[in-house]
């Protein structure tokens, strides 16, 4: 009678396969079409997969980077590497109407989806919140001013946000989540913030009818588990797109990169389950020195030098790469 139990138990659960969880995804960010120069795709992906991670998160901004993808997503399927690209439409918020906005993401968004029906994850625009954040002086929706003397508000109420702008961000997320739905209803529509408390958005958003299946959130610090306990009331999954120790390298050193980076990465790994943290996304593959002395030179795992020639080539291993990849490599 046990066995026979047992076995009927253990048939069950092997055709049950979603009752397991599934692997936790950890990726890395990186720009191959605007960022990277003289650094090939396929350098790219072999760096990916030497570090450990199975996604890459690429920006995907003009309507030129069709065949780059394309190429990306093949190198990327022959090492084992999921892409997730970034959809940024080409426009111009502050000068166009609501009606251009929606018309224009939701064609952008056909266009990409349509042709990778084989992508099951599309994050749709980055971090569109910081748009539409109330500044000093502006007026709320109860027709008050926002104090002159104040910075920018916090975002975490919805009432934080100044309508005029928002109303524009939403036309856009409506555009790239109805424009996907319709090329790839079987994908899966990523949308989020910047980070930084702007909770209030995600509101917004649920109340406006924007509809989206993976909730996003960037951090850069690791004192984020109140947003997760305000994000799970969505009843959405989250995808950490953006992490780093604050300003990579930049501020304070390799040394406190690697241990910033490194309590980030167990400290998510050890929330996963308990907020249904299903990805994370280290920002990001290699630094973009060219842009020194902006942190964007240095939040890389990976170092960039000038070859005797002249032109970029890929350097040595940061010291944040190491523990990156142990974590990366064994926290499954």
């Amino acid at each position: 009678m046990r066995k026979s139990c047992c076995l009927a138990l253990a048939l069950f659960m092997a055709a049950v396969p979603s009752l397991a969880r599934a692997e936790f995804i950890w990726g890395v960010n990186g720009h191959p079409f605007t960022a990277y120069p003289n650094l090939t795709l396929q350098q790219q992906i072999d760096e990916l997969k030497a570090l450990g991670g199975t996604s890459y998160r690429v920006n995907v901004s003009s309507l030129d980077y069709m065949d780059g993808l394309k190429a990306l997503v093949a190198m990327g399927k022959s090492k084992g590497i999921t892409i997730l690209p970034i959809l940024i439409p080409p426009l111009e918020p502050e000068k166009e109407s609501e009606e251009n906005l929606y018309s224009k993401s939701k064609a952008f968004a056909r266009y990409y989806a349509t042709a990778f029906p084989e992508i099951e994850v599309w994050e749709l625009g980055n971090e569109l919140d910081n748009f539409a954040i109330l500044q000093p002086c502006e007026m709320r929706d109860d027709g008050s001013q926002y104090p002159c003397e104040w910075g920018p508000a916090g975002g975490v109420g919805a009432d934080e946000y100044f309508t005029p702008r928002y109303k524009k961000v939403a036309a856009i997320l409506r555009g790239l989540s109805e424009g996907t739905a319709e090329a790839a209803p079987n994908a899966r529509r990523a949308i989020g913030t910047a980070g930084w408390g702007h909770v209030g958005f995600f509101e917004r958003l649920a109340k406006d009818k924007i509809t989206w299946d993976i909730t996003i959130w960037h951090m850069y610090e690791f004192k984020d588990e109140w947003a997760f306990k305000e994000l799970q009331k969505y009843g959405k999954p989250i995808w950490i797109t953006e992490f780093n120790h604050s300003q990579g390298s930049a501020k304070d050193g390799e040394e406190a990169q690697a241990a910033g980076l490194k309590q980030m990465m167990e400290g998510i790994y050890a929330l996963r389950t308990q907020y249904n943290i299903e990805a994370a996304h280290i920002y990001e593959l290699f630094d973009e020195p060219q842009w020194a002395p902006n942190f964007e030179a240095f939040m890389g795992l990976i170092s960039v030098v000038k070859s005797p020639e002249g032109t970029w080539m890929v350097g040595p291993p940061k010291k944040a790469y190491a523990p990156a990849r142990e974590i990366m490599t064994t926290m499954r």
